[in-house]
């Protein structure tokens, strides 16, 4: 067996086991990950106080700290659920879905016939999206490759679990996107990535390069655009649906990326524990601009 193969198996062995555990122990086991992530101050305590430091300058430091520690402890419980989100039981996996909000704003963008974009931003469990939309239908997700080889196939095999389309952010997979869309189908973008190319535009206040092509897509397809989030609660998950800035379907590319960005904000306004703050979204910065998350040497001043 090749060390390829070898991994291979390890990685999915691993996570079938991950898979099998109940839901209040992946949370009890996550929620223990992000507290040493706090205490320790880890690479990703780091990230998520400066994140925090930068979009909310008029949050006293107690409150920064306290957001942080919740942040990093949802984060840890994101993890230690996916396993299971992408192999578990369907019927186990679909029943911790005990709340949909706004349910209807899907239903009727589905039925205009025009093609839907779900907005799924880093809130919560978003891949707890991929379940729920099981019991609708079909879509087309959008997903990042893994860069490590051995875990392309893996990925793309586990999170095929409930009968949805992935592809890859590649040309041939964003080509399928319009396709879909064209058709009048749904697709689901995770809009709050960095991308390898793009504009910047502010997001809570500060300037994040920001990818066009949810613009794009709308602008070529005339599709329907809603945001999802996906958040934690004590007994399972709440899906919640809202409606996009307006600014969104602007013909003028800034402006509709303003609308992106203010769409992603609302929806992680209402949730702020539960958002991703540990993601490097301002590692882009623009010319001239001091680069961020440089830690190596720098006192912590968060403890």
């Amino acid at each position: 067996m090749s060390v390829e193969n070898l991994w291979h198996s390890l990685v999915k062995v691993t996570l079938w086991f991950l898979a099998g555990l109940p839901l209040g122990w992946s949370r009890w086991i996550g929620s223990w990950i992000g507290r040493f992530n706090y205490l320790l101050a880890t690479r990703a305590s780091k990230v998520t106080h400066e994140n925090l430091a930068l979009c909310f300058p008029h949050f006293s430091m107690e409150v920064r700290k306290n957001l942080a520690r919740r942040s990093l402890i949802h984060t840890g419980q994101t993890m230690m659920e996916t396993p299971a989100v992408w192999l578990g039981e369907v019927n186990r996996v679909k029943s911790w879905i005990t709340q949909v909000k706004n349910e209807d704003l899907l239903d009727v963008a589905i039925e205009s016939g025009k093609g839907v974009i779900v907005l799924l931003p880093h809130v919560g469990n978003w891949e707890m999206f991929n379940v729920y939309f099981s019991t609708k239908g079909r879509m087309t997700a959008l997903y990042q490759p893994p860069r490590q080889e051995f875990l392309k196939p893996v990925m793309q095999e586990v999170r095929s679990n409930f009968g949805n389309d992935l592809v890859p952010t590649t040309v041939k997979g964003i080509s399928r996107l319009y396709r879909s869309l064209e058709q009048g189908n749904v697709v689901t973008v995770l809009p709050d990535q960095v991308p390898l190319n793009g504009e910047y535009c502010p997001f809570f206040g500060q300037l994040a390069l920001t990818d066009v092509l949810v613009s794009r897509l709308i602008k070529k397809t005339g599709a329907v655009a809603i945001s999802c989030i996906v958040v934690r609660q004590k007994s399972g998950f709440q899906v919640c649906f809202k409606e996009v800035n307006t600014k969104i379907y602007s013909k003028e590319l800034s402006e509709s990326l303003q609308g992106l960005n203010s769409s992603i904000e609302a929806s992680v306004q209402d949730h702020l524990e539960q958002y991703q703050w540990e993601y490097k979204r301002f590692r882009e910065r623009p010319g001239g601009q001091k680069k961020l998350y440089k830690f190596k040497g720098q006192p912590d001043v968060y403890h």
